[in-house]
């Protein structure tokens, strides 16, 4: 049971294994989200007892790492004091954050978290495109009919949760393959790139700001951080920067980010300057690989050290 109604449906109740082969990234992990949708190692949290809620897109949620792999199992380890989750949901952006508020964490009962961390770009640049579209993703919703009745009944489907936890187990127990996802680079929205045009955040040289684009961001920002705040959480932005390094539309996110956190007093994270992310650290265009996840939360662990425990 659960208050989402047609919301959130292909989030949910998941449990599945991924075998993936790329350039510098291979192996298999296995992907849970429970009935709340949030990504999780094994058994569902009680909402009362969750602290901090870890939000972005598929750079969030790392569905090809597992759970103890990704930023958040990595820090949920390391941070005692608090308990995290993961809500990151692929290709996700900023709208859908903002729209997530209503559609998804205000229909969970007794779920009061501390923080909200966005760790958000990667998706936003889209955002400023003139043939953007509405996407389905920031509604938290399918895109035709037949696809929200499908999803909606497998997601609330106890027979089909228990089919595909036993298709996963039969892989990882037995090696039967009909349990498990393959992935390679023409199975997935893989993003080429090229090691001699990866730019770090200190050598982007092409820093002009569009004042358009910069105002229409700020107001994301303004309405995100205001639904935070009726919630009584607090929040911390990160930054982001791409397997290809920084771009224009990238480094205008990242600033602009900067820029309300100054105005505002709020919590950020200059993760695309400071974490010295690389290209060796992904394994694509947008993903981090094991290594570049490790590296990213030891980054952001030393970040919220000196916030939790001084």
């Amino acid at each position: 049971k659960n208050n989402f109604k047609l919301r959130l449906s292909s989030e949910r109740n998941i449990n599945r294994v991924y075998k993936f082969d790329f350039n510098n990234h291979k192996g298999q992990s296995l992907y849970i989200r429970d009935n709340l949708g949030f990504r999780i190692a094994k058994n569902s949290i009680n909402p009362k007892d969750i602290d901090i809620v870890f939000s972005g897109g598929s750079t969030t949620n790392q569905k090809f790492l597992n759970y103890d792999e990704t930023i958040v199992g990595i820090l949920d380890d390391k941070i005692k004091k608090y308990k995290f989750v993961n809500s990151g949901i692929d290709g996700m952006s900023i709208i859908g954050h903002i729209n997530s508020f209503d559609f998804w964490y205000n229909k969970i009962e007794n779920f009061n978290p501390s923080y909200f961390i966005f760790y958000i770009g990667v998706n936003d640049q889209f955002l400023f495109s003139e043939n953007k579209k509405d996407r389905n993703v920031d509604k938290l919703t399918e895109a035709s009919k037949k696809a929200k009745v499908r999803e909606y009944l497998e997601s609330n489907s106890f027979f089909y949760k228990q089919f595909r936890i036993l298709k996963s187990t039969l892989y990882l127990k037995f090696g039967f393959n009909k349990g498990v996802n393959q992935v390679n680079k023409k199975t997935v929205v893989y993003h080429e790139r090229d090691n001699d045009e990866f730019i770090s955040y200190d050598n982007f040289s092409n820093k002009d700001i569009d004042v358009k684009k910069k105002e229409f961001y700020e107001s994301l920002l303004e309405k995100l951080t205001n639904r935070v705040t009726e919630k009584k959480s607090k929040i911390i932005y990160l930054t982001q920067i791409s397997g290809n390094g920084m771009n224009n539309n990238l480094f205008l996110i990242a600033s602009t980010i900067m820029k309300h956190c100054e105005k505002f007093q709020l919590i950020c994270f200059n993760l695309a300057k400071e974490a010295n992310l690389n290209y060796d650290d992904f394994y694509d265009g947008l993903h981090l690989n094991r290594d570049g996840s490790k590296k990213a939360s030891n980054y952001i662990y030393n970040k919220l050290d000196k916030i939790f425990y001084n």
